[in-house]
């Protein structure tokens, strides 16, 4: 059992991360069906989503059913709002087209979760996504019993770990939204942008006619005309590291969703951008990550980007101008300042780079009125 973690904001309790040698780990149980090696629940190593080791269970071949439980007990804490838990299984063996098995969580002998249900990424099996249940309903000091079942016959394996208890569900971004805070809107102004410098070389970021390489439409078929991009109408330069500052905004407490429409062209798995976001005026600076992730992280030390290397970034080719969908839910109330970090090796490349359309913030539910004027007001400000 792992003790609160301090600084993790909205941590209020780890129950368990699976590291122990010790499997069921202290205070957990199994409920075993399939007594074959490895087609009940084991601790593995390798491909964590967190850490280095997790909770798996495997299909038996000689197709014998599996009901396997995975059970712990656990008391209530204040602030302890909602479950959220790591987990990984086949789409295509456990959703469509066969439905052979499931993952599944039940929340004193009820489902409060399943993986056939709640997976919404891909094709690619085995992938590692976030899931969240609310604790409404439960009172602070009882006692739950949390099962995690895989269940079927013929299925692939499946997964969970990092278990732990939260304030409460993160807030999943919609975009596009009907109700912004702001509009950053690079087609007839350069929104006082100005140049962040985290490498060295020349200035990659521009604004002004999109020029060669870059798709003539935006996100719902709007017209490109002015972009914020790198090197415009040509390759981007090697060895950079540069940033692209705009702000900055006070945030409504209702602002909650940041929507960007851009366009990449990078060298995969060396070159690209990501968006940070600082409070302090750009002295520090947090990643914030879009609805369904970055492309990936860059991690080649022999080729290694500057200004980003060893975070996640988009990279490769988006092919057309797309959204992108941020999270900024813990910034609302604060002035902010949102940075586009990019950066490129030192080989030589033939890909244009990263073009931003527009920045939006806002919500997708109509505000309640704010202190300093009624949403019929804020509307005013976009006519």
């Amino acid at each position: 059992m792992f003790t609160p973690i301090l600084g993790e904001e909205g941590n209020r309790a780890l129950l368990e991360s699976f590291e122990s040698a010790t499997f069921p780990p202290t205070g957990w149980w199994e409920v075993v069906t399939n007594p074959g090696a490895n087609y009940n629940w084991h601790r593995y190593t390798g491909g964590a989503a967190h850490q280095t080791a997790w909770a798996r269970v495997t299909y038996d071949p000689l197709l014998v059913p599996q009901d396997e439980k995975l059970c712990t007990s656990y008391v209530l804490q204040p602030g302890d709002g909602a479950l959220i838990f790591f987990a990984n299984a086949s789409p295509y063996w456990a959703i469509t087209p066969y439905q052979n098995y499931n993952l599944e969580l039940w929340i004193n002998g009820v489902l409060k979760w399943d993986f056939r249900s709640a997976y919404t990424g891909g094709t690619t099996p085995f992938v590692w996504y976030e899931y969240c249940v609310s604790l409404a309903g439960y009172q602070i000091g009882q006692a739950i019993e949390i099962c995690f079942r895989y269940v079927g016959v013929d299925g692939a394996q499946a997964g969970v770990d990092y278990v732990r208890t939260i304030a409460q569900c993160p807030v999943i971004p919609v975009c596009p939204f009907s109700y912004p805070c702001r509009i950053i809107d690079f087609n007839e102004s350069p929104n006082a942008w100005v140049s962040l410098t985290c490498g060295t070389g020349p200035i990659p970021w521009q604004w002004g006619p999109a020029g060669a390489g870059v798709p003539t439409t935006a996100c719902g078929g709007v017209p490109v005309t002015n972009v914020l991009g790198t090197a415009l109408g040509a390759f981007y330069p090697v060895s950079k590291g540069e940033a692209a500052v705009i702000g900055p905004y006070t945030l409504p407490t209702w602002c909650k969703t940041l929507e960007l429409c851009h366009f990449y062209d990078t060298e995969s798995g060396y070159d690209g951008g990501n968006v940070k976001i600082s409070t302090d005026g750009g002295t520090t600076w947090t990643l914030i990550e879009p609805l369904g992730g970055y492309s990936g992280t860059l991690t080649s030390a022999s080729y290694p980007a500057q200004c980003v290397f060893q975070q996640k970034v988009f990279y490769g080719t988006s092919t057309t101008f797309i959204r992108s969908c941020f999270d900024i839910s813990a910034y609302t109330g604060q002035t902010i300042w949102i940075g586009f970090f990019f950066g490129s090796d030192s080989y030589a490349t033939s890909d244009y780079g990263w073009y931003i359309k527009w920045v939006k913030l806002g919500t997708h539910e109509e505000p309640s009125p704010v202190q300093d004027g009624t949403w019929g007001t804020i509307k005013a400000m976009f006519r």
